[in-house]
Order: structure tokens, then C-alpha cells, then sequence
């Protein structure tokens, strides 16, 4: 009987050979599978390589076929798969805690949970989150719009200087998308955060300027004049010739705490008449400083009273003025009314001081 040919030796190198491809396609189809999650809805990446940065991970990109270098920012990644060995890169673990916490400051701020979210920014800032990182500056800003949604903008001095100090573009349009505007487009100050300061605040500012060097001898100014009117110590001995508009700003509300009362008459008439047609926020700031100085400084019953009456015009802006103004607005009138012996008016405003306290106290998520 004719035996058939065997056909194993003409089949098993291309058994051999197919099983290597396969195991080939499947290493590559493994190493190409490697996924960068993102957050907010954002699709995954295929990624081949990542690396921790500065800013975010660097990763290189596989799709269609292409390969691409890319940067995601820290607070945009969900998480990373591990690479083979079931690691993950050097940084990148620490990178995306830090980038949570600045994400989910940001997040609780985006909903309304002004309180929450500046637990988180706060958080993040003990995680060793450096101000002057990209992470730094979301977090600067949101712990600046955190506290003036809670109606206390003074805790932020400090933070708020930081953030007028960004290049332009970095703030507006808002990182933040239920933000309102925080810089004046003209002075580049943050118009909701006056430099008035009440418990703590004032050394809560200065660490911030310890902390963050100032980027340049503007910048130094600027807080410098800023840290004047928070003292109420008056104008720096310069002259305020050639100012930038922010600095003419705050030089010229220096003035009003001038020792010379001839100078801060002219200053008070000056910036009054210019605030016939200027913003809400900066009428605010100067009938504020207009009647502190006053107050500071005179003796004259009728000047004191008219101190108070441009207390009152603070006032009477209600919410268009900071909550942080109206209250040392009214602070001030009281205490300056009951001086004069009106205490019937006195306890009219101090009625309206125990308002603003009890709103302040108010939870954050009414419905």
C-alpha cells in the first residue's frame, strides 16, 4: 500500500512563522493600546511614550496611523495605563494628584461651591504646587473668584495682586467657564478685591509677596501702593509723574491719605469729578478712600460728616460695590456717626452692618 506524503515538514515553518507574526501584532497592538485618560469628556489618547513636564504630560500620540508629540495640562488628565512593566513614568503619578486637586477646585467653583473650591485650591498649594506654574496660576485665580463669590475678597489680597500681575490673555477670556471678568481691561487691577483688609489679611498679603517675587519694578510698585492703601500711610514720596494707568489709579488714592489737607482736597475733587463717568467699581473704591481719609484725618465736624456721606454713597451702591467696602463703609459711618452724636442714624446703618453680616453667613448652595 502507497503511503501519502506527509505534509508536516512543508507546514510547520509557516505554523512557526505565523504564530511570530501574531505574537508580533499583539506585542504592538499591546504597546499601541496604552491610553491616556482625559477629563470633562474629552476621548482617550493612544499613547506610545509619556513623560512628566512642567506644564503636563508629554506624550507622544498614535493615531491614524501618526505619531505626534502632544502636551496635556495636568489638570486634564483622568489618568494614564501603566507601560508593560506595570509602571508608570517618573512625576507622572505626583503630576496628576496635583493636577486633581486644581481640577477639582475648579470644578466645585464651576457648580457654585465657592467654599469647596477654595478647600481644593488651597490643597493644592500644600501639595507643592508652585505659583508660577500653569497649575499655580489656575489655582491663584480660582482661589481669587472663589472668595469674592463667598463675599470675601480681602482674604485674597495677595492673590488677587498676583493675578493683575499675569500676562494678558491668561485670565481673560476666563479658565473658568461661569467666571465674570476679573481684571479691568484699563488698570489691570481685580476690580471686586479693594486693597482694605480686616482680620489677618494684610499679613496673609504679604506672605504672598514674600512668596512670589514681584516679575518687575511695575509690579513692585503696584504692590507697594496697593500695601500704602491697605495701611491707609499715604502717598510714597515720588511724584507719580509718567504712572501707567493701574499705578496713576492707586498713587492718586493714595493722596487721600496725604497729611496735607490741601493736597488731599485737590486729589478728592480731582478723582470725584472723573468718577462722574467712570465704572461703578471705581467710584466705589474712590468714594471709599475719600471718606476714610477723611475721616482719618479731620477733626472739623462738618468734614467728618462729609467723610461719612461719601461712606454712604458706598453704601447705597449695594451690590455693585464689594461686600468687603460696604462693610468697612458702614463700620466706619457707624462708628463715626455715634462720634457725632447722631446714634439714631448710627443704629439705622448698624442695622444694615448685622444685614450684611448674616447674608455673609448665609451656606452657599441656596437653592
Amino acid at each position: 500500500m502507497k503511503r501519502r506524503p506527509s505534509i508536516i515538514p512543508t507546514t510547520a515553518p509557516i505554523v512557526v512563522a505565523a504564530s511570530i507574526a501574531s505574537i508580533a501584532s499583539f506585542a504592538t497592538a499591546a504597546t499601541a493600546d496604552r491610553e491616556l485618560h482625559r477629563r470633562d469628556g474629552a476621548a482617550s489618547l493612544v499613547v506610545e511614550r509619556v513623560t512628566a513636564a512642567g506644564e503636563g504630560v508629554r506624550a507622544t500620540v498614535v493615531s491614524d496611523g501618526l505619531r505626534f508629540e502632544q502636551v496635556v495640562p495636568w489638570d486634564r488628565v483622568a489618568s494614564i495605563d501603566p507601560d508593560e512593566a506595570g509602571r508608570l513614568e517618573v512625576g507622572i503619578e505626583r503630576g496628576i494628584e496635583k493636577g486633581t486637586l486644581v481640577w477639582r477646585g475648579r470644578s466645585r467653583m464651576n457648580r457654585g461651591d465657592a467654599v469647596l473650591a477654595q478647600s481644593a485650591f488651597d490643597s493644592a498649594f500644600e501639595a507643592g504646587i508652585q505659583p508660577g506654574s500653569e497649575l499655580g496660576s489656575i489655582a491663584i485665580e480660582g482661589l481669587v473668584r472663589a472668595a469674592i463669590a463667598a463675599g470675601d475678597g480681602s482674604r485674597v489680597l495677595g492673590e488677587a495682586m498676583l493675578v493683575s500681575e499675569f500676562p494678558a490673555g491668561v485670565v481673560e477670556p476666563s479658565r473658568f467657564p461661569r467666571g465674570e471678568r476679573l481684571v479691568d481691561p484699563v488698570t489691570g487691577l481685580v476690580i471686586s478685591v479693594p486693597p482694605v483688609a480686616e482680620d489677618g489679611d494684610r499679613s496673609r498679603m504679604l506672605e504672598w509677596f514674600r512668596r512670589v517675587p514681584a516679575p518687575d519694578a511695575r509690579a513692585s510698585l503696584r504692590r507697594s501702593l496697593f500695601a500704602r492703601l491697605v495701611d491707609g500711610s499715604g502717598p510714597p514720596e515720588e511724584s507719580g509723574a509718567n504712572l501707567a494707568d493701574g499705578e496713576r489709579f492707586l498713587f492718586r488714592l493714595t493722596e487721600l491719605d496725604a497729611e496735607d489737607p490741601a493736597r488731599r482736597e485737590r486729589t478728592r475733587r480731582a478723582l470725584l469729578a472723573a468718577a462722574a463717568d467712570a465704572p461703578v467699581w471705581r467710584n466705589a473704591w474712590i468714594r471709599f478712600f475719600a471718606g476714610r481719609g477723611t475721616l482719618a484725618r479731620e477733626t472739623d465736624p462738618e468734614l467728618r460728616m462729609r467723610g461719612v456721606l461719601d461712606l454712604i454713597h458706598v453704601i447705597a451702591l449695594e451690590s455693585s460695590a464689594p461686600p468687603v467696602l460696604r462693610r468697612a463703609s458702614l463700620r466706619l459711618a457707624v462708628e463715626t456717626l455715634r462720634d457725632l452724636g447722631r446714634s439714631e442714624s448710627a443704629a439705622v446703618l448698624e442695622s444694615i452692618l448685622i444685614a450684611e453680616r448674616a447674608d455673609d453667613a448665609l451656606p452657599e448652595n441656596l437653592p
